[in-house]
């Protein structure tokens, strides 16, 4: 009995041991992390959660050594690496500075809003509410609890309904504050002759192909130039001088000479496919001067060596190649859940240098990079086509195909290889889609149709001219982000209100009109008088 006894104990320290090496490793060399978790991630963070660090960023010494509220500050840092600059865009309605000094110390006490985990705290599924929030609905009540004697339209009002769509939202109210819904409070349902300007722009023929249609490429070109800069210099109301015109004439010879045809394509024999070299032909690619190796060899854009480019060819380029071009596209790519594990400021896997015994347990723990997600591997896999679960989607050949001119695959195909909910299937039975083929029938003007990429991936307005934004979830939560450079395109404010609070409407792909009225412009109108 007592040698059983010995064998027991022997047994149950080894395993206790090797259980704690193993631990201790995942925890300080790398490896399945996910086996440590507290609790499950939401799904903004899913998909990331192995990158501890992002998040975490105080070491083991740090977290034993410093205060709460600097572990605290330090955390809320690092959730501004990623969200920030959407929170400034926004004119954030509670900034910190809302709750600094003493005349706020009582709010504090009850809502300390100086950290994001007071709000968001991760890992706690079970009171974890929709875009994150972890607190009670009537949080407001800590700042707002007289809200009932200030204002007559809020007498009888709980606290837990300052959220509800078309109301108010704790950080983004860019749609919803009393001034905006004043201005817009009388507009019409339905704008008419509805355009999306710069959809309308991005969607018109090429300029540089209209011009080398006519039988002076070079005029033509000037023209519209000439006509684009006085649309610019529109409050001078002053003719363009002779020095003007002479450079838009020189910009449009310089344009039209970058254009390259199917005789100027320099490529690998292999590589060289009838059908990808009359689509490149037409493409802006072609038309902007870059040739095949721009994209698929970077490193020998400018070689005519077909050996030292084929064995540099990279047939699918990368992120960071269009990025070259495409800056503000693949910077917004990165913020969405489509590539956020590629964000700059993703934690990368761990490497661990060490010597002696220690460099064993490096080799034998490790963390696996995190590389390009699958649809299988979403939050909403559910909601996902099964046949698309084995499909990467951290690149921009997934959605793009870069030798056709046209965006048609991007704007609602790509979108429907994967997404299989109510809401997407829907599209094809509503006005949306009716005004989308029109426009591709030539019956409509170029921006009257709408696609899924035209309110998820809206156009957005940049330093110079515009660029789609390709942060599909900048204006998905709370959807009132969506009025303004999406809905107000096309229908007036109170109705895009009603429309994106109507649950069962947003489902249909607005196919119909609101069941519920939001009061908050009459509220606002009212107050007015």
């Amino acid at each position: 009995m007592i040698k059983r006894n010995h064998l027991l104990w022997f047994l149950w320290t080894l395993l206790s041991v090797v259980g704690i090496t193993v631990i201790m490793g995942f925890v300080f060399f790398g490896g399945p992390r996910h086996l440590l978790l507290i609790g499950k991630t939401t799904a903004a963070h899913g998909q990331i959660e192995l990158a501890c660090e992002s998040c975490h960023t105080t070491g083991l010494v740090d977290n034993l050594t410093k205060s709460p509220k600097k572990l605290a500050a330090a955390m809320t840092k690092a959730c501004g690496t990623c969200h920030l600059e959407e929170l400034s865009a926004a004119n954030d309605s509670h900034p910190t500075k809302k709750f600094r000094g003493a005349k706020k110390a009582k709010t504090r006490a009850q809502l300390n809003a100086f950290y994001c985990q007071t709000c968001h705290a991760e890992h706690v599924p079970e009171i974890t509410r929709p875009m994150a929030v972890s607190l009670p609905q009537d949080l407001c009540v800590a700042c707002h609890s007289k809200i009932g004697e200030e204002r007559e339209s809020h007498v009888g009002l709980e606290f837990t309904t300052c959220a509800s769509a078309g109301c108010h939202n704790y950080h983004d109210n860019s749609a919803l504050y009393e001034a905006f819904l004043v201005k817009h409070g009388h507009g019409e349902d339905f704008l008419p002759h509805a355009i999306q300007e710069f959809a309308a722009e991005s969607r018109s023929p090429s300029i540089i192909r209209t011009a080398l249609a006519k039988e002076d490429p070079v005029f033509a070109l000037k023209t519209y130039l000439n006509e684009k800069q006085i649309k610019t210099d529109d409050e001078s109301n002053e003719p363009l001088n002779a020095e003007t015109k002479a450079k838009l004439s020189s910009q449009a010879q310089e344009m039209l000479d970058l254009v390259l045809y199917a005789k100027d394509v320099i490529a690998p024999a292999k590589y060289l496919d009838e059908d990808a070299v009359h689509a490149w032909e037409t493409s802006a690619h072609a038309a902007s001067g870059l040739n095949c190796a721009s994209c698929h060899a970077p490193e020998l854009k400018d070689s005519m060596d077909l050996v030292a480019l084929e064995e540099n060819w990279t047939e699918k380029p990368s992120l960071q190649v269009c990025s070259d071009c495409h800056q503000d596209q693949a910077t917004t790519f990165t913020q969405g859940k489509h590539g956020m594990r590629f964000h700059p400021e993703l934690a990368a896997p761990r490497v661990v240098e060490a010597d002696g015994p220690m460099s064993v347990a490096a080799t034998f723990f490790k963390d696996a990079p995190l590389g390009p997600i699958t649809v299988g591997e979403s939050a909403r896999k559910d909601l996902m086509k099964p046949d698309a679960h084995d499909m990467q989607i951290g690149s921009c050949n997934t959605c793009h195909k870069p030798h056709e001119v046209n965006l048609e695959v991007a704007s609602v195909e790509a979108c429907t290889t994967c997404h299989n909910d109510d809401h997407t299937q829907n599209y094809f039975n509503s006005t949306h889609f009716e005004l989308w083929q029109l426009e591709l029938a030539g019956e409509g003007a170029p921006g009257s149709g709408v696609t899924c990429a035209d309110c998820h991936m809206p156009k957005v307005e940049a330093k110079e001219g515009f660029f789609t934004s390709h942060n599909q979830n900048d204006f998905l939560r709370p959807n009132e982000k969506m009025i303004r450079p999406v809905c107000m395109s096309c229908h007036g404010l109170g109705f895009s209100i009603d429309a994106l609070a109507d649950p069962k409407l947003v489902e249909s792909n607005f196919n119909g009109r609101p069941s519920k009225h939001i009061e908050s412009i009459d509220w606002a109108l009212k107050r007015e008088e």
